[in-house]
């Protein structure tokens, strides 16, 4: 899942103009803590009937994620500056990491964490560049797209391994020289556990790469961010907004958030800081996303891509807007992209 899981799937279903509800404090501790127990559970797990939702959930996401408008990154003026802010190019930053950045690598294995429906996958295979491609997910209708990716193109199967396996509870054996997670970690509650293993699995010399959202937990935006958004929209003609009359920008419920998927963003806002205190930071770029993320889905879906000048204008100073902001420290960007390597045991580990 790229950055951020695709929050806009939620943020459709969620964000309705003058929705404004208070939550009682047991919400709050439901969301912190978890549904049984409190923050000391062994094993960070989610509830059995929770994990169900979160697979039937993305079984079900993907394929239509990659045809939805009203998804940022869906948009080729967004796609194409967002990938500029991660690698200096319009390239897809996979493959200007497989083939810019890791240019005189190849790797043995490779492991995908909450790798979704194989689409990154895939082409970690026909790069060429990677001989045995693995990767798990909690749903299992994603991994059956994952596999029938690899069955399509006829991949031998010794070439790809997945499998059906919980983030939160990772059980696995041998060393991978590259590892990816693309929008997992704002997915985990266990993170201190799952980061600690993955450093164990990663290879001497080998890489982790990190797409993250980092942005608040559950979507929580910050008041500077509601505020900053609303402005935006009320100076918008209606007739570039997704319903066609003047909205405004709110932060889900935490319970609407528990009902759509109970692992979203569930601790985002800690993933940057444990990274750099687990793994050596080679490469950091922020990649913004602080307004526009949410913003877009509000907009008119139906206009992007079709070089309505008027509306690509919108998106442009909407994008420069948001970049100059976080440039001056006035927002922080919530989405990153880092390579990291195993950390250095000599080193200080920050607290």
């Amino acid at each position: 899942m790229f950055g951020g899981g695709y929050v806009e799937q939620q943020l459709r279903g969620i964000l309705r103009p003058g929705v404004r509800r208070l939550l009682p404090l047991l919400g709050w501790l439901h969301a912190r803590f978890g549904h049984e127990g409190g923050p000391d559970r062994a094993a960070g797990t989610l509830p059995e009937s929770d994990q169900h939702r979160v697979s039937d959930y993305w079984s079900k996401q993907f394929e239509a994620m990659r045809t939805d408008n009203s998804y940022w990154l869906n948009n080729k003026l967004v796609e194409e500056s967002t990938y500029r802010l991660m690698t200096d190019t319009p390239k897809h930053w996979l493959e200007w990491l497989l083939n810019d950045y890791f240019a005189e690598h190849t790797f043995a294995r490779s492991l995908s964490v909450c790798c979704g429906d194989g689409a990154h996958e895939i082409q970690l295979y026909q790069s060429g560049k990677v001989q045995c491609v693995s990767g798990f997910d909690i749903s299992a209708g994603a991994i059956k797209q994952a596999v029938a990716r690899f069955e399509a193109v006829a991949a031998p199967t010794d070439r790809y391994w997945f499998e059906v396996r919980d983030v939160n509870a990772l059980e696995l054996d041998g060393t991978f020289d590259l590892i990816l997670s693309t929008g997992a970690l704002h997915h985990t509650t266990n993170l201190e556990v799952l980061l600690a293993k993955l450093g164990r699995l990663l290879a001497p010399n080998g890489y982790f790469v990190v797409v993250e959202f980092i942005g608040p937990n559950r979507f929580q935006w910050t008041d500077r961010q509601v505020e900053i958004a609303n402005q935006i929209l009320s100076t918008l003609d209606p007739c570039y907004l997704r319903d066609g009359h003047q909205t405004r920008f709110e932060r889900p419920s935490i319970e609407s958030m528990l009902r759509s998927d109970p692992s979203e963003a569930v601790r985002s806002a800690d993933v940057y800081t444990l990274v750099k205190n687990h793994f050596d930071v080679r490469y950091e770029r922020f990649y913004n996303g602080t307004l526009l993320h949410q913003l877009h889905p509000l907009l008119r879906a139906d206009l992007a891509n079709r070089r309505q000048r008027d509306f690509d204008s919108i998106v442009r100073l909407i994008l420069l807007m948001e970049d100059l902001l976080i440039k001056n420290n006035v927002l922080p960007s919530d989405f990153v992209f880092l390579i990291c390597q195993k950390r250095d045991p000599s080193a200080r580990r920050s607290g």
